[in-house]
This record gives structure tokens, sequence and C-alpha cells, in this order.
């Protein structure tokens, strides 16, 4: 299955791949894949991370190691010599100019084209861009998240040809929801979903295609990062990938998103809340 969905991928000239070692066998998964396939390894881009751990409790003597067995076990995985791009997975590391050193020095012995993070807030976005090191900076966009059109961020990161990849576009499923179908702990988010699904429908445009066509049409994203399932589900991705909406719809998307509270688009505290 996953062969099968990868070799579409291929076929279909998406070439990039993300993951990372605290995904399960995701790395190995492609690794195999490499392996037994006759696409050559120069044709795909893979991102991995640094395990979010990798520094806790440890002295910073011992970061240059650390920084190196993981990359080289993400390398034994993958069964490549290099990665485009190795990114901190846990962003709050970008606050240490020395990690920040330690990460580029696996760029400068050449296991990586280019270094990286992935970012959940405006501060760690603008704190990011701040370093020449930092060539790739993940995101989360979405039609409810408009901190970083706010904050600045999208310019600052053009004007220093940082490739910026969206993650989250569906908000971990949020907007492909019924609102009836919220369960208690979401039912905060049932005003902003019903919107959503009422602009949909005024602009006569399924839910998947607005929320992928509203990040896609972003002039300052560079790649989307999706996860599929099977094949059906790349298809259908596949099939929206030159699909556009309209710059009226995206401007009433910001117009009625444009401040929503920050649990909404913070995943991490649906857990935190009770009943509203």
């Amino acid at each position: 299955m996953v062969n099968e969905i990868l070799a579409l991928a291929m076929e279909n000239e998406i070439d990039h791949f993300d993951t990372a070692a605290s995904y399960g066998t995701a790395e190995r998964a492609l690794g195999h894949y490499i392996e037994k396939s006759l696409v050559s390894k120069n044709r795909m881009r893979i991102i991995s991370k640094l395990q979010s751990n990798a520094f806790t409790e440890k002295p910073q003597i011992f970061w240059k190691d650390i920084v190196l067995r993981n990359i080289s076990k993400s390398l034994k995985n993958l069964n490549v010599s290099e990665l485009e791009a190795f990114l901190f997975h846990k962003a709050e590391y970008i606050f240490d100019d020395r990690a920040v050193q330690v990460l580029d020095y696996a760029r400068k012995e050449g296991f990586a084209r280019k270094i990286g993070v992935s970012i959940y807030t405006p501060e760690e976005a603008l704190k990011a861009v701040e370093y020449d090191e930092i060539k790739v900076i993940q995101i989360p966009y979405n039609v409810f998240d408009q901190r970083l059109n706010k904050c600045g961020f999208f310019d600052k990161a053009k004007a220093k040809d940082i490739e910026v990849y969206a993650r989250s576009s569906l908000l971990q499923g949020l907007l492909m929801m019924s609102p009836a179908s919220l369960p208690k702990k979401m039912r905060f988010a049932e005003r902003y979903l019903t919107r959503f699904l009422s602009i949909c429908r005024e602009y006569h445009i399924s839910p998947l295609k607005a929320a992928i066509g509203y990040v896609g049409g972003h002039p300052d994203i560079d790649y989307i990062v999706f996860g599929v399932d099977n094949k059906v589900h790349l298809s259908e991705y596949l099939s929206m990938q030159d699909e556009k909406i309209s710059e009226e719809m995206i401007k009433t998307f910001q117009k009625e998103f444009e401040d929503v509270e920050e649990k909404l688009v913070n995943p991490i505290l649906w857990n935190s809340g009770t009943d509203s």
C-alpha cells in the first residue's frame, strides 16, 4: 500500500516528502521504497526532523554528537546519503543560538542541503527568520489561522529566500467535519465551522477544495504538506493541485476569520477547555 501511494505521487511529480524519526516507521517505509523502486534517489527530496527531546537535559557539549547520531540514523532508515532539509521538530530550540549552529553543522558536513524548523506560533516564526542559517520553515496555515499574515512573517521569509511549507491546511480534519458531529470538547468551534461551510455553499465549492485552495493561493507559500492514508485520498489531492479559488473568496475568509480565539487554531488547547 505505501509503495503504491509513493509510486503514484512520483508519477504525478510530487517529489518532496516530509517525515521524522518520531513518525513511527515512516522513515523506514520511505527507505524501503527507495531501495526497491527504480526511482533515482536524486529525484526524491526528503525532509526529516531532529527528535523533539534530543537536547532535553543533555549538556551542550554533547549536542553536536546528538545531531549527527540522529541524522545518521535517519539517513540509514531512508536509504539516502543526504536530506533535502533537516529540521528542529521542537521549535523552542531556535531560541538558543548554539542549538541552531549545531544543527547547521549537519549541513556543513553534507548530511542535509538545508536546515530549518517546524513552528507553531508567530513568536517562533519571527525568531526563525532572524537566522541566516535557516532556509526552511514549516508553518500551520489554514482559513482559520491568519496569525502569520498579521505579524509580517511572510514578507520577512520572502526577503531572506526562505522556503515556506504549510501544514494543517485542514486543521487536523476540523474543516471537513459537520458542526453537528463535533464532540463536546469542540463545541467552541461550531460557529466558526458553520460559517466556513456557509461560505463554501455561497461560492458553490466543496470544503476540501476551499481549504486547500485558500492555502495554495498564498503567493508566499511554496509547498503544502498533507498526509494521505491511501491512493484514493492522494488522488483527491492530486485532482486539486492546479485548482484555485477566487480572490473574492480568499478575502471573504480573511475578513470572516480575522479575529478568532487562539484555542481554535491551536489543537494543543483542544483538550483543555470546557463546553461553551
